[in-house]
């Protein structure tokens, strides 16, 4: 009796086992591709997708969101919103530029504006969660476009100006300055003043910031192409 009881005890451990083992080797989970966010997926992919895109919103045949307006337009109706360029003149795409512009290896799409045939403002196209994006500047803000994606940027003429990167969200485009200077006055009549120079936010000599701008100076200009539908599906072509 004693050794039956020892037998079935034996037989239910070998089941137990078993049925472990079995459990061991299942399937795993597999994950839908569908569930990869364009960040998730390839850059190569995103870039592909990106030039896409950009094609289609420069021929006017899809709309693009402007963080300006805070709506999507076509980009024939958004050259003649003139409560963005508080004129009433003909605005009008000059030239074109393609280049990465963050350094996430998906380009961006830099279009020069003029009005009344005067270089005047820059609507940087930015490719995001599957969908085109538009910031605007005024042409002091985005100038001296180098191929790495850094440019100089003006602000109260002489007294504050510098170089800088851009930063893309959602909503809004930031400035990650580089370099720059800044005068402030040393006295009350404001006859005198003083510079103070930059890099990285950290305050550095005359000769560290020179060093510094004609290292910028001597980057390659970004390539400019006159905005023409031919060029449009050449260049976007080009850059996949």
């Amino acid at each position: 009796m004693k050794s039956q009881i020892m037998y079935v005890l034996l037989m239910f451990l070998l089941s137990i086992s078993s049925s472990n083992k079995i459990s061991d080797t299942s399937v795993p989970t597999i994950i839908s591709s569908a569930n990869i966010t364009p960040s998730e997926s390839k850059p190569e992919n995103n870039k592909s997708l990106a030039m896409e895109a950009y094609k289609t919103v420069l021929q006017n045949k899809i709309e693009f969101y402007s963080t300006d307006t805070k709506k999507k337009v076509y980009l024939n109706d958004f050259l003649t919103n003139n409560e963005i360029y508080g004129t009433t003149s003909k605005i009008k795409i000059n030239h074109f530029a393609v280049l990465d512009m963050d350094g996430d290896r998906i380009p961006e799409v830099v279009l020069g504006l003029t009005v009344d045939e005067n270089p005047n403002f820059v609507e940087v196209l930015h490719y995001m969660n599957g969908e085109v994006y538009g910031y605007f500047f005024g042409n002091g803000q985005l100038s001296d476009l180098k191929t790495d994606g850094t440019f100089r940027w003006l602000s109260g003429g002489l007294t504050y100006n510098g170089y800088g990167k851009l930063r893309f969200q959602t909503n809004s485009c930031e400035i990650d300055n580089l370099a720059y200077h800044e005068s402030s006055a040393t006295d009350e009549s404001s006859t005198t003043f003083a510079i103070a120079y930059y890099i990285n936010n950290k305050l550095v000599t005359i000769d560290s910031y020179n060093a510094f701008v004609k290292e910028e100076e001597g980057k390659r200009d970004v390539t400019w192409y006159e905005f023409s539908q031919e060029n449009i599906s050449t260049v976007t072509s080009k850059t996949r």
